[in-house]
């Protein structure tokens, strides 16, 4: 097994600077149009004597401004694994707190800042962005935010159905960066797109050294979805929604390439020379019925290694592949709402690596033109108790087994057993 560096758990690289550039930049648009928002209210309405209200939630300034605070506390029990003896059960799953809301219905804004980092993220600053709606088919959005690829990277971990994103997510969909994305819907709300740029694509898992961050290059991203049924009006929620998404980057030479993790976060797979684009791939689709929900994802990264030979010529392309199909079913409480309720699930989700060679004999070193090809297989049970529409408990039982389908690797493939239980608040 390899274990990770404190390097590759959430050790600082981001450049500070930027982090606070977007800080700054969108606390000078709050503060800036939140002004003449009050100066408005105080001039002339006829609302409360304050002109302040509580609503569901949030705080509204007359009738320009929104400010919705946000808090989430999660909390994690490790039940049982078949590891050994579990010396701390206990853990944070994720400690946030922010602040997110809306000037004259026009701009939204986020701020988030967690107290420790978590697995999707490399610094404290979460969101931090501003976006602009010039209408419905066009908004921008800038600052730090998710990039637009992947359904459940792009689900908040307020509402995952499971306690960890399935491995193929973890492993090739990216976190945030800072960028500029337009985005919008068109076709009467049937077709959302999203394209933006952004710093980079990678976060605090890309490498063992930290000099490699600095030479990352820009990302192109893009994301298309159509939604054919999207039925709100008659009771429960019916949803049909599919998607295409990419990503593409350059990246430095070196020791580079994503590696798979297991529930724990330990490594189960060796890091690659890599050299050149990097191409993320993904398609998604959910469908969502009165009682019942099944969705899922396809996702591939592919790594060019130019010059990686040890005779100084290219290397065969890296490949990783993965994905996962998810079924839920609504036991009690009534669909598409956020009252008491609980749910079931079972998700199977795959990961696979290897290259773009396979005939030439197999090999596990970085420099291999045929990396010998290495799958983690997970299926994962869970229930999730909606107690209160801000309380929530998880509970999942996972089962994680590699396949090293030639034998080359002297690894366990015994199947490992795991037992969680997740306590969630979230305002």
């Amino acid at each position: 097994m390899i274990r990770p560096t404190s390097s590759d758990i959430g050790t600082w690289r981001c450049a500070p600077h930027v982090t606070f550039r977007a800080t700054c930049a969108v606390a000078t648009v709050v503060l800036a149009l939140s002004v003449p928002a009050s100066a408005q209210q105080a001039a002339g309405t006829q609302k409360a004597e304050s002109g302040v209200q509580w609503d569901d939630g949030s705080i509204r300034f007359g009738e320009s401004v929104r400010i919705e605070p946000k808090v989430r506390v999660q909390a994690d029990v490790l039940l049982w694994n078949d590891e050994g003896p579990i010396e701390d059960r206990f853990s944070w799953g994720s400690r946030r707190i922010g602040v997110n809301g809306e000037l004259f219905n026009r701009v939204q804004f986020q701020v988030e800042r967690a107290f420790q980092d978590d697995d999707d993220d490399d610094t404290p600053w979460r969101d931090v962005y501003a976006d602009v709606r010039i209408n419905r088919a066009f908004q921008v959005r800038g600052g730090r935010f998710k990039l637009p690829f992947s359904l459940e990277r792009n689900t908040s971990r307020d509402d995952l159905d499971f306690i960890q994103r399935a491995t193929a997510v973890r492993a090739i969909s990216p976190a945030r960066d800072t960028g500029v994305m337009v985005h919008g819907r068109v076709a009467m709300r049937m077709v959302e797109y999203e394209a933006g740029v952004f710093q980079h694509a990678d976060g605090f898992d890309l490498t063992d050294d930290p000099n490699s961050w600095s030479a990352l290059g820009a990302a192109l991203t893009g994301r298309v979805i159509v939604s054919p049924i999207r039925d709100k009006a008659d009771g429960p929620t019916r949803d049909l929604h599919f998607g295409v998404a990419m990503v593409r980057n350059t990246m430095p030479e070196g020791l580079n390439s994503v590696v798979g993790r297991l529930f724990d976060n330990d490594r189960f797979s060796e890091r690659m020379n890599v050299n050149g684009q990097r191409t993320r791939l993904g398609a998604e689709g959910l469908w969502r019925g009165r009682r019942a929900t099944i969705k899922g994802e396809l996702l591939q990264l592919t790594d060019q290694r130019l010059q990686q030979a040890i005779t100084g010529g290219d290397l065969s392309d890296l490949v990783q592949r993965g994905g996962y199909l998810t079924g839920i079913v609504r036991v009690f409480g009534k669909p598409g709402r956020r009252g008491q309720a609980l749910d079931v699930a079972a998700r199977l989700d795959r990961f696979t690596l290897g290259s773009a060679n396979d005939t030439d004999e197999p090999f596990t070193n970085p420099r291999a033109d045929r990396v010998a090809p290495l799958a983690k297989n997970t299926w994962t049970f869970g229930g999730n108790w909606q107690v209160h529409r801000w309380v929530r408990v998880q509970g999942n039982l996972i089962r994680e087994t590699l396949v090293d389908s030639l034998g080359v690797r002297d690894i366990n493939t015994d199947p490992r057993w795991t037992a969680i239980m997740r306590f969630q608040f979230a305002l």
